[in-house]
């Protein structure tokens, strides 16, 4: 019987990541975080949001880039007395700057069909 949903289980988690591989990329809005950084100096945003992953740039404009992961926990969701585990997700946040003010961030949710929002948003929860 315990083989039996353990085989079930296995099942289950590779039709899921079966079915993500299929899925539509989940739709980027527009977040309140996000907005609010329109128009803040690079200065600030490096003083709430951290130091970026990586900073380009290309003339006038300066790139920041940001990532975070879900939490560990929230990759498993449980089931019964147990657990299994779920996809892996995170969000990219590019922050354009022009004239060292912000003109505009873009999310990239990984992967692109996980909506990941939230994890783009904390990046900039103490960006008040």
């Amino acid at each position: 019987m315990m083989r039996q949903n353990l085989l079930a289980l296995m099942l289950l988690g590779f039709v899921q990541i079966w079915l993500a591989g299929c899925s539509t990329p989940a739709h980027v809005g527009e977040y309140p975080n996000q907005q609010r950084m329109v128009g803040k100096s690079k200065s600030s945003i490096l003083a709430c949001a951290g130091t970026p992953h990586k900073e380009t740039s290309d003339g006038e404009r300066t790139f920041l880039r940001y990532y975070r992961e879900a939490p560990i926990l929230e990759e498993s969701r449980p089931v019964g007395k147990g657990s299994f585990a779920t996809i892996r997700h995170g969000c990219w946040a590019t922050v354009i700057l022009i004239d060292d003010r912000v003109v505009d961030v873009h999310y990239r949710f990984v992967p692109p069909t996980f909506d990941a929002s939230n994890d783009c948003e904390d990046i900039f929860d103490s960006c008040q």
